[in-house]
């Protein structure tokens, strides 16, 4: 059985799954399955796959229709037969010793999680530089470090390797944007300590023509309060004592992303919309002012008495 399941979702993503692979495939850390859910590529995706298959045993494909990234997760998930779980996104590429130096780092501290910074790449002339070693750092409290006000090693899940233990049954909200925030709000709530390696480790692919970087709608605004309630049913069943943390923390920086977002759109019926989620959200008594500074407690009571 291989030590680590590398996850990673496919979608109409050819002119980078090249590198991607390859980035994986070289690791210096060979013990490791790769697990490749393409989820209704119309492109070239399945032949560049299909090549990979025949030239290395660790590579496996799961084809599935189009259902979105939380549900090719959650397949990637289902058949991951490893002590650790890895995630990667497609158009994204690992260092060499990505794998490497957060199992070493793991087994260091016997940590549930452990996580490293990335590199946002937007050109050609942007590179993940190689790292020799890694700087370590271990925090005793795993949802306490999340949770900090810096949000320092970001709610990403591509650069963090877990405990296949610590995820237990634990899935990605199918159909929302935003599902990293509440996976690893949950699953750090479980971990009891987490390892941080502040070298770069990980080559983001950014671009602001991203969906996640595309205008606010409603459908964002829905995942927003979606997300919210997951969070809340989550820690009000499993931890309700840690719900409070995580609502003056995460959930303050969720209002406060919803309102000023609306605001930003200058679409009135989404203002409307976003003031009628807000409302119904502090009448379940999900959110409140908490966390909250003293400008966007400002703001907040505006949405919340809006039509009143």
């Amino acid at each position: 059985m291989p030590k680590v399941s590398v996850i990673m979702p496919v979608y109409n993503t050819a002119q980078f799954l090249p590198q991607c692979i390859e980035s994986i495939l070289s690791q210096t850390f060979p013990d490791f399955e790769l697990i490749c859910v393409n989820d209704g590529s119309t492109d070239n995706s399945a032949d560049v796959l299909a090549a990979y298959v025949n030239q290395d045993k660790r590579v496996k494909v799961i084809t599935q229709q189009n259902q979105g990234l939380s549900i090719a997760r959650n397949s990637g998930l289902s058949n991951a037969a490893s002590d650790f779980i890895a995630f990667a996104d497609s158009d994204d590429y690992y260092a060499p010793n990505f794998l490497e130096l957060l199992v070493k780092a793991q087994q260091e501290y016997n940590a549930d999680i452990a996580g490293c910074d990335f590199q946002k790449i937007r050109n050609a002339e942007d590179v993940l530089k190689p790292v020799d070693k890694a700087t370590p750092k271990f925090y005793p409290d795993a949802l306490k470090v999340l949770l900090h006000k810096n949000n320092f090693i970001h709610f990403n899940v591509w650069n963090k390797l877990y405990k296949r233990d610590v995820i237990g049954d634990m899935q990605f909200v199918p159909h929302i944007y935003y599902e990293d925030w509440v996976f690893n709000c949950c699953t750090f709530e479980k971990a009891a300590n987490f390892v941080w390696i502040k070298e770069k480790l990980y080559a983001y692919r950014y671009s602001d023509n991203s969906i996640m970087r595309s205008s606010f709608n409603e459908k964002k605004l829905q995942d927003y309060v979606k997300g919210i309630q997951e969070v809340n049913a989550y820690f009000i069943k499993n931890a309700p004592e840690k719900w409070e943390q995580v609502r003056k923390t995460r959930i303050s920086r969720t209002i406060k992303m919803m309102m000023n977002r609306a605001l930003r759109s200058d679409n009135k019926e989404l203002i409307s919309q976003t003031a009628e989620m807000l409302q119904q959200l502090y009448q379940q008594k999900v959110i409140t002012y908490s966390g909250l500074s003293l400008t966007n407690k400002v703001k907040l009571y505006v949405f919340l008495s809006r039509g009143i």
